[in-house]
């Protein structure tokens, strides 16, 4: 099995670059992908190990696209090429704009009553700031109300709740796309049934603008029920959702992608028990070699 979605310490992920790889080999993994939300700081320190199992540069990339209407949607870039000055650069100011919104959301929690503030949360963060750690933060100091992070997404800071603030500067769903291709990889839809279900977005639209802009694939296997199971989602639902999307994969000409969008212990998915098959990889790298 393989999985291409895994999140470190680099952003709101608890392990290190390290403790995932040794993590990984433990469960039997063949493939993985280290993705950190908007940063490259451990896929650039990748370095192969020596029991063979391949450990691919990538990233998750959040989108802001006012002119599309969509708020929030990611993409993971895999294979790319992290130490490109430009890449790298646009990150930078990537970040500096993800931790001016997570400032903006404690202000708005201070607002609502909850005395938390940006050192509270940082402290949980060894990388760059999340709103996971913001959540572990109210656990801390709120924990009769707050008993895991998903609840307090559900109460406060997902989209459309009270505490949440969007981005002030945006990085529209075509720039993304571009922005991973000059680095060399290979750009996926991730976790897409959460744009239908949650966003409200049409999945007929948003794959038609996907693929006019130079998407490569979706994340057709993705653990809703570990990350999202406070939505209703169960291992049942899980799987018509990855048969929906392998449908709308082979439909639309994308290729497939996979993973549990593991974070940590406090986060649901665990690293090894989400099942994802190895053809999917083959058939990425074949594409690769064809670009």
């Amino acid at each position: 099995m393989i999985d291409l979605h895994i999140h470190t310490n680099a952003s709101d992920g608890v392990y290190s670059l390290e403790e995932i790889v040794e993590k990984a080999e433990n469960a039997g993994l063949s493939a993985i992908a280290i993705t950190d939300h908007d940063t490259v700081k451990n896929a650039a320190k990748i370095r192969q190990p020596d029991s063979g199992m391949e450990v691919i540069p990538g990233i998750e990339v959040s989108v802001y696209d006012n002119r599309l209407n969509y708020i929030d949607i990611h993409l993971t870039g895999l294979y790319i090429d992290p130490g490109k000055p430009e890449f790298v650069g646009e990150l930078d100011r990537i970040e500096r704009e993800r931790d001016a919104q997570k400032r903006a959301i404690i202000e708005k929690l201070n607002e609502l009553g909850y005395a938390i503030s940006y050192g509270d949360a940082k402290k949980h963060a060894p990388g760059s700031l999340g709103r996971p750690h913001i959540a572990r933060a109210l656990m801390e100091k709120y924990p009769r109300e707050f008993h895991s992070i998903p609840e307090a997404f559900q109460k406060l800071l997902d989209q459309g709740k009270p505490a949440f603030r969007s981005r002030t500067s945006f990085l529209c769903l075509d720039e993304a796309v571009g922005m991973i291709h000059r680095a060399g990889g290979l750009a996926f839809l991730a976790h897409p049934k959460v744009y239908e279900d949650i966003r409200g977005y049409g999945m007929e639209k948003l794959l038609e603008d996907f693929r006019r802009l130079g998407g490569d694939g979706i994340e057709s296997f993705y653990d809703y029920a570990s990350n999202y199971g406070w939505r209703g989602y169960g291992k049942e639902a899980t799987r018509k959702i990855i048969e929906e999307f392998r449908g709308y994969a082979e439909r639309y000409g994308f290729l497939e992608s996979g993973g549990s969008d593991f974070h940590g212990p406090n986060k649901g998915a665990k690293l090894g028990a989400f099942p994802v098959p190895d053809v999917l990889l083959t058939r990425i790298r074949a594409a690769r070699k064809d670009l």
